[in-house]
């Protein structure tokens, strides 16, 4: 009796950090889905950036080659330009992807404080679309990595990064049955990199999945 007691002790305490390993198994899952979603929907932001550039500046290269310039027009600058440069200016530590994106919104930025004009027209018609091409990919990318689409919320936080806040789904080795909907849910964040152009522009994000 004695050693089927302890048997059915140690089987207890297996049982119950079985259960604690999957909480943490599905916390780190969730995290992942969180961490790759916002580098997601971060790439498609810059995405959007990099062609606003090149619509800007093909519509310049047009602008500078009218006689007479306009006066408005003559001292601006082709933003592919001053990205590259921006870039070289970088640190040799960073990577390509890392300077892209540094570049670009530094670039951006600086533009807009400055009192470029023009600007802020490419810049809204290349982000107007932008929430519905977030919400198909970071859906598929969840799904993708069987997280809960459905608790899934895209948001621009105060710093300025694409944060996003998903969940998995925990399930208990012992009265699974027991545990509510919410109660298996285990949510985790994460975000991208900083997009500093969007105050100069007052451009925000919000979607729920």
């Amino acid at each position: 009796m004695f050693i089927i007691s302890l048997f059915g002790i140690f089987l207890l305490m297996f049982l119950l950090i079985l259960s604690f390993a999957n909480v943490f198994i599905e916390k780190e899952h969730a995290s992942n889905n969180a961490e790759q979603a916002s580098i997601v929907a971060s790439g498609i932001v810059l995405d959007r950036l990099e062609a606003a550039i090149e619509g800007y500046d093909s519509w310049l290269v047009l602008q500078l080659a009218r006689v007479p310039i306009p006066t408005d027009i003559e001292d601006l600058k082709p933003l592919g330009e001053q990205v590259e440069e921006a870039k070289n200016r970088l640190p040799y530590t960073l990577t390509d992807s890392e300077k892209k994106h540094k570049a670009i919104n530094q670039v951006i930025k600086e533009e807009l404080e400055s009192g470029n004009l023009f600007l802020p027209a490419f810049l809204n018609s290349e982000l107007r679309n932008v929430e519905a091409e977030i919400r198909y990919q970071v859906a598929a990318n969840i799904y993708d990595n069987q997280g809960e689409v459905p608790e899934t919320k895209v948001v621009l936080n105060e710093k300025n990064r694409i944060e996003v806040e998903t969940a998995t789904k925990y399930k208990a080795f012992k009265y699974n049955e027991y545990f509510s909907e919410s109660q298996r849910l285990v949510k985790q964040k994460g975000q991208g990199p900083t997009f500093d152009f969007a105050e100069a522009i007052g451009w925000n994000l919000d979607i729920n999945l």
